[in-house]
């Protein structure tokens, strides 16, 4: 695996980047449900920030403990499953897996969409921050638990890991909300 610091920063990059291009969408495609108990665009996107909220809670305390390990002089080596523990986190971007969000992860449906944009914004540069401090190989001393998928305890470059993949699953949940509202514009 290549440097997984610069492996989780280019995966942080371009799904904020591409979650970003859905705020220059038409509002009528941000407003469109296709059921009347599903989410639209602007559901998704305020869910997603949620999402990221509480993750980073974690992530931040996660990286603080890290840096104070570091001090201590501690290092860890990444056990043999390494990789394969981002492979098994690959899978939280597909709908192969079912999950039922808690309710606090709920949106509204009433937030506004700059406020929501400028809170994407920090929480992009709260991650990338958190990368900054863990250049060197830190976020491997610190493992929390992660329930989603069964997952286990994850160290702080796969939580970070987890978010992205998380991102790209409501951005491909986007795409299809586009994909929908274009196939009932076409039978109008």
């Amino acid at each position: 695996m290549r440097n997984v610091v610069q492996f989780v920063r280019e995966a942080l990059i371009n799904n904020f980047r591409e979650l970003d291009q859905w705020f220059q969408e038409d509002s009528v495609l941000l407003h469109f449900k296709p059921e009347r108990d599903s989410w639209n665009a602007r559901e998704v996107i305020e869910h997603i920030c949620l999402t990221n909220y509480f993750l980073l809670l974690t992530i931040n305390k996660s990286t603080r403990r890290a840096l104070e390990r570091k001090v201590e002089g501690l290092h860890i080596m990444p056990g043999s499953d390494y990789e394969e523990k981002f492979r098994q986190i690959e899978v939280v971007s597909s709908k192969s897996f079912g999950w039922v969000n808690p309710a606090h992860l709920e949106p509204s449906g009433t937030r506004d969409l700059d406020e929501i944009r400028i809170l994407l914004k920090q929480q992009f540069a709260q991650c990338m921050y958190n990368l900054s401090l863990l250049k060197n190989g830190e976020g491997k001393l610190v493992k929390t638990m992660m329930t989603v998928n069964n997952l286990g305890k994850l160290d702080i470059y796969q939580y970070i890991f987890f978010l992205t993949k998380h991102i790209e699953r409501h951005i491909a949940q986007l795409h299809e909300l586009r994909d929908q509202f274009e196939e009932s514009a076409v039978m109008i």
